[in-house]
């Protein structure tokens, strides 16, 4: 296991504020702001949250490369795979900070699609 020898605003924090911003952006793309279904909420969720942990694995790369530990550069396949988990690990130690952000975000998509159908219930297109 790696060790990761300071926790900084660079390497650890604006990541993190990249990553909590992406979980209220991306939704707000992926999802038509006029759905009436859960469905799509729920498929565009799932894409957001697939988007953020290809995107953290990169971070993770990323900042694993620059200080100097080119873990994906090893060379022998069994290094590479030690490497591959450990930065989905790291990407999904992430989610700790953008995932309940993600959650609100999908409530707040939810209580739209419910409130659109309340609208048409009330305006008799049911």
């Amino acid at each position: 296991m790696f060790v990761i020898d300071s926790i900084g605003f660079l390497n650890t924090g604006l990541p993190l504020i990249v990553l909590g911003g992406l979980a209220v952006l991306i939704p707000r793309l992926v999802i038509d702001r006029e759905t009436r279904s859960h469905g799509d909420v729920f498929r565009g969720m799932f894409r957001t949250v697939i988007f953020l942990l290809s995107v953290g694995f990169l971070m993770s790369y990323v900042l694993t490369y620059t200080r100097g530990v080119h873990a994906l550069a090893l060379g022998s396949s069994p290094e590479l795979g030690t490497a591959f988990w450990m930065h989905l690990r790291l990407s999904l130690m992430a989610a700790i900070v953008w995932a309940p952000i993600l959650a609100l975000v999908w409530f707040g998509q939810a209580q739209g699609v419910e409130a659109r159908r309340g609208q048409d219930i009330a305006a008799g297109e049911r």
